[in-house]
């Protein structure tokens, strides 16, 4: 069926705008009853007239009214309606007769819609006869919201007509149709139509008239497409701008060149514990201490400048009196003209950060002192071996005299005294403690809680894997240095945005199958180790930081896992395609066997 939109003006003498009867499914907007009543009395009048049927589905307001109009016309309603070929139904109840669930039932509206057309074409005998119907059941519908229901009311209509040969008038009040979203419905419903007939404003006026409407129209429609795109645009932009704001882990606020606040997002709330009402109108120095208020003359300075501030660390101040370690980022507002109006600021707290850097530089340090102070009292323990058996050898010999026999003796004493000084300081770094059972994930759980705001902070997207509940020996203490030390390298690699994968699986290595353990998989898609230093990472001052690191953390790492009779081993790429390290660090399970046996893991990662 052609779709096409038809207008044609009505005649000074009163013709018919629009033929109706060359049209199978027309549909009439209308703002006033008159107009509508008075169109259909012609479309359906002709039709009576003619001698063909006529079906009206309508309201019983316009019902009553349309029949004194086909009155009015000289036409015997009471005789044609006894004769069967004009039928008057009500819309609302002929509606309930094939919806099902608020939804036209396809099967039920053919057959009733089907019988009332054949019976009214029936009674008019007439060969080649038609029947012309005017329905309201749509505009019921779409006055209910059911604007979906009432497009597939209209795609009924199409395919009825297919097998049944009438012509259709459908009807709405323009005045249904006020709202900017009611546009995209409005046009489904007009291309369901093979002819569209405009309100009487329009059918109304003359030839010169419509025209003029018509060309103001456009412009009118252009222009208002134009600024609904443009609203859109922004509208969009600032809801997504508002979202990021509020949404952001970081404490987000702005102020005048005054140093007066003037927005506070949600993050600061949580991170001053100024509420926005509390602190908007307020100095910007109620956060920072007393003895650096000073700092903030200095940035105004550079924001009336144009200047942006970036990664400025300073401390700043809560509303209980908490002093948090900040880092700044403070960019310039401008006005459309240009001349900058304000500032906005990006304050990120890296306290937890600064404490675990520092914690972790502390055991690194205490680590490697130990360590040192080992290989010292091993080193020295054994020229101190030497040392007493020569002076033991001395002591027998008989020509000396009791002046130095005593000298003698009191050099055994010291060097008695120092090997237990040495002997000491071995078993210190030698600690001896029995390992107790230890929950491998309860440990990570612990180290990744400290590494917790780290991560947001840094938008670091922390992955776990978790298939090994049970226990193994171990010395916690030690466990969780070993996983502080990996992760702690990985977010440093990582920097920001970035991806950290952490596994634990029972597992076998593939040179010792006999022996069943735990395989922890810490991996990340950080910058990767360069080449050279891959084969002397885990030794002690290698590191990939520069003046920043120790160089000592992947050493203590391999000390730990080696007290603990496992194994470390490390892949990585610094590719600028693809780069990130895994490390992988298997610790025996003695207790392991049953579990494996009933089928909780046995393969070989590709990634280890």
């Amino acid at each position: 069926m052609t779709r096409e939109t038809t207008t044609q003006a009505a005649l000074p003498n009163g013709q018919d705008q629009v033929d109706f009867h060359n049209h199978t499914h027309s549909v009439q907007f209308y703002f006033e009853d008159k107009f509508l009543l008075e169109s259909l009395s012609r479309f359906i009048g002709s039709a009576l007239g003619a001698g063909d049927a006529g079906v009206v589905i309508a309201t019983e307001e316009h019902r009553i009214e349309l029949a004194r109009r086909l009155a009015e016309r000289g036409l015997d309603v009471a005789r044609i309606v006894e004769q069967g070929r004009y039928v008057a139904l009500d819309a609302s109840e002929t509606l309930s007769q094939f919806m099902i669930d608020e939804w036209p039932n396809e099967q039920r509206f053919v057959d009733v819609i089907g019988s009332v057309i054949s019976r009214a074409r029936a009674a008019a005998q007439r060969e080649h006869g038609r029947a012309a119907l005017f329905g309201e059941m749509v505009a019921l519908l779409w006055a209910e919201g059911k604007a979906d229901a009432a497009l597939r009311l209209e795609q009924l209509w199409n395919q009825i007509a297919q097998s049944h040969s009438f012509s259709l008038v459908c009807a709405y009040p323009l005045t249904k149709f006020y709202r900017e979203d009611h546009g995209e419905a409005f046009q489904k419903i007009c291309n369901e139509h093979s002819a569209v007939i405009p309100s009487e404003s329009y059918a109304l006026a003359s030839e010169d008239e419509r025209l003029r409407m018509v060309a103001q129209w456009q412009q009118k429609a252009l222009a208002l497409e134009t600024e609904i795109a443009r609203r859109s645009e922004t509208e969009e932009a600032l809801s997504r701008l508002a979202a990021i704001v509020e949404s952001s882990e970081d404490a987000i606020a702005s102020k005048d060149l005054n140093g007066i606040i003037r927005s506070w997002n949600a993050s600061a709330e949580r991170m001053f514990e100024y509420k926005a009402e509390e602190i908007i109108g307020k100095p910007v120095t109620l956060v920072i201490p007393p003895e650096l208020h000073k700092d903030e003359a200095m940035i105004l300075s550079k924001i009336r400048r144009g200047e942006r501030i970036e990664h400025f660390e300073t401390v700043r101040v809560t509303k209980s009196g908490r002093r948090l370690d900040v880092s700044l980022t403070v960019s310039p507002l401008k006005h459309a003209d240009g001349h900058v109006i304000g500032a906005a600021k990006i304050v990120r707290d890296i306290t937890e950060r600064k404490r675990t850097t520092e914690a972790l530089l502390r055991t690194e340090k205490m680590a490697a002192t130990g360590q040192l102070a080992a290989t010292i009292a091993h080193e020295i323990n054994n020229p101190l071996q030497g040392l007493t058996n020569l002076l033991s050898l001395i002591a027998y010999k008989t020509s000396l005299d009791d002046n130095t026999r005593q000298l003698v003796s009191l050099a055994e004493g010291e060097l008695s005294r120092i090997s237990h000084i040495a002997r000491q300081t071995l078993a210190l770094y030698r600690e001896s403690t029995t390992p107790v059972p230890t929950k491998i994930t309860e440990v990570l759980e612990d180290v990744l809680e400290v590494f917790a705001t780290r991560m947001r902070s840094n938008q670091v997207k922390l992955e776990r894997r978790y298939e090994f509940a049970g226990e193994l020996p171990g010395f916690p203490a030690q466990l969780r240095q070993l996983f502080a030390n990996v992760i702690t390298n990985a977010l440093e690699a990582t920097k920001e945005k970035g991806r950290i994968y952490v596994h634990v699986a029972p597992w076998r290595e593939k040179k010792k199958p006999e022996r069943p353990g735990v395989r922890v998989l810490i991996a990340d898609n950080g910058t990767g180790i360069p080449s050279e230093l891959r084969r002397r990472i885990f030794d002690p001052f290698v590191t990939t930081k520069d003046e920043k690191g120790t160089g000592l953390g992947l050493w203590v790492a391999k000390a730990i896992v080696g007290k603990h009779e496992g194994s470390i081993r490390i892949r990585s790429s610094s590719s600028p395609v693809r780069s990130g390290t895994v490390i992988s660090i298997f610790l025996p399970l003695q207790a392991a066997w049953q579990t494996f046996s009933a089928g909780v893991g046995t393969g070989h990662d590709a990634a280890a």
